[in-house]
């Protein structure tokens, strides 16, 4: 037998799933923490379930132009790579992250050449990007307040940002990294939410409105192993280096071109609101 739905292209499978409560967006999260800059901050980067697959397939095209590149200069076509690891801090830099590579053929045109691609990537599936946090972390930190790297404030401004705001009925969140701090922050808000919900059949919580909608948990993979942590890696550094820029004064031509790519994230579908805690010092020493 046929299936119908098999019959329709992407976006009408993806309304009918809307229509049957079987829609599902995954969420990949990126933490950046600057103490020269005072930044602490979440990125995250939402990809519709409908769009997940054509996005690995476009970003493999991209980590095949470097893969090409390499195969180029050393003039031997069927040496087999394994997949470069792209982080926007020390992209394509960092021996330990691509041993295998002759790192010293990338220079920086080509390396903005790469996160122009990511760029380009983000715009044509119209990926939605929010990143939250805080500018004056030094001061935070050096004030005593309990959540030193400040997970459990920034991911419970995330979270709920996407229990208010987020359409679709279900989310699967994935983390990069597996810092046990970090996952005993964001893990708690959640399955103390849903024990509310499903072992004291509370509507909602004090948390979330719908605690339903996250699938399972938050997932944790370090980001050398997902390509879709890479992306938003690279998205978190080019907003970081922005911010940066504009607190410290401190620029060099490399970072003066990486910040000559935020205006192209600037649209509708980036939230990007990194501002001051105000909070009582007395209260929060520990």
């Amino acid at each position: 037998m046929i299936d119908i739905k098999d019959t329709f292209n992407a976006p009408f499978r993806y309304l009918i799933d809307i229509l049957t409560s079987h829609s599902y967006t995954f969420i990949f999260i990126d933490e950046s923490i600057c103490e020269t800059a005072g930044l602490a901050t979440l990125t995250a980067i939402f990809i519709p379930q409908y769009k997940l697959n054509r996005v690995t397939s476009d970003f493999y095209k991209i980590a095949k132009e470097i893969i090409e590149k390499c195969q180029s200069n050393s003039g031997e076509s069927r040496i087999l790579y394994h997949f470069p690891i792209l982080h926007g801090k020390s992209l394509l830099s960092d021996i330990k992250e691509n041993p295998e590579m002759d790192l010293s053929i990338f220079d920086d045109d080509f390396k903005i050449y790469i996160m122009n691609q990511v760029v380009n990537l983000v715009l044509h599936h119209k990926l939605f990007i929010t990143r939250l946090g805080y500018n004056n972390y030094n001061e935070i930190k050096k004030n005593g307040f309990k959540d030193d790297k400040m997970y459990s404030t920034n991911w419970l401004n995330l979270s709920r940002f996407i229990d208010k705001y987020m359409k679709t009925k279900r989310a699967i969140c994935v983390m990069d990294g597996n810092d046990i701090n970090m996952i005993n922050t964001f893990s708690r808000f959640i399955s103390g939410a849903k024990s509310l919900i499903y072992l004291h059949n509370e509507g909602s919580s004090s948390v979330f409105t719908d605690g339903k909608r996250f699938i399972n948990n938050v997932f944790y993979v370090p980001s050398r192993y997902s390509e879709h942590l890479q992306i938003v890696d690279i998205i978190s550094y080019i907003l970081h280096k922005k911010d940066f820029i504009d607190i410290t004064g401190n620029r060099t031509p490399y970072s003066s071109m990486i910040y000559d790519l935020y205006p192209r994230l600037e649209n509708k579908r980036l939230i990007n609101h990194v501002t001051r805690l105000n909070y009582n010092t007395n209260k929060h020493k520990a």
